[in-house]
């Protein structure tokens, strides 16, 4: 009986200084989880600071470039047209390629039209002379470019950077 009696007052002793560790240990995992929810609101309340700035003093920058092809006199035929299309967007993407990451803000809008105003491309074999008709410039630069035909027996390259701007612009 004695040997229950202490067998009985250890296990009494051994879990009354278990729950009082455990209890230690918890009321300290309770203050340090209630401490990182608080930093956790004041943080997710300076995020929505942050952002609220930035979206006040947003910077647009130029990420696309978007060329609207049309064709004056003689069109080329549906198919050989598309990849005339095509080529011909490629070429005006190359072209208008230093504007990508451009602030919107310190873009020079007259500039644009003359990288591509008077310009002889080549595309499917055949040569034509572009003609900006409208431009729009936010975060996209939209391009509306008339080409125009030139005969084959034209082996004139010159090109004019600086042969005006006709073209309407919009920011």
């Amino acid at each position: 009986m004695r040997y229950l009696a202490f067998f009985i007052l250890g296990f009494l002793l051994g879990a009354s200084l278990t729950n009082l560790l455990l209890a230690r240990q918890q009321e300290q995992l309770h203050l340090a989880r209630a401490e990182l929810e608080q930093r956790l609101a004041a943080a997710r309340e300076e995020l929505a600071q942050i952002k609220e700035n930035l979206d006040r003093e947003s910077r647009q920058v130029i990420v696309a470039i978007e060329p609207v092809i049309t064709f004056s006199g003689d069109r080329p035929p549906a198919v050989e047209g598309r990849a005339v299309t095509q080529a011909l967007t490629r070429e005006i993407q190359d072209i208008l390629a230093p504007l990508k990451g451009q602030e919107v803000r310190r873009l020079n809008p007259a500039l644009v039209p003359a990288m591509i105003d008077g310009r002889t491309v080549k595309a499917n074999g055949r040569q034509f002379k572009l003609k900006v008709t409208l431009l729009l410039i936010s975060d996209k630069v939209i391009v509306h470019v008339q080409a125009q035909g030139l005969p084959a027996s034209s082996s004139s390259s010159a090109v004019s950077l600086m042969a005006g701007c006709p073209a309407t612009v919009a920011i």
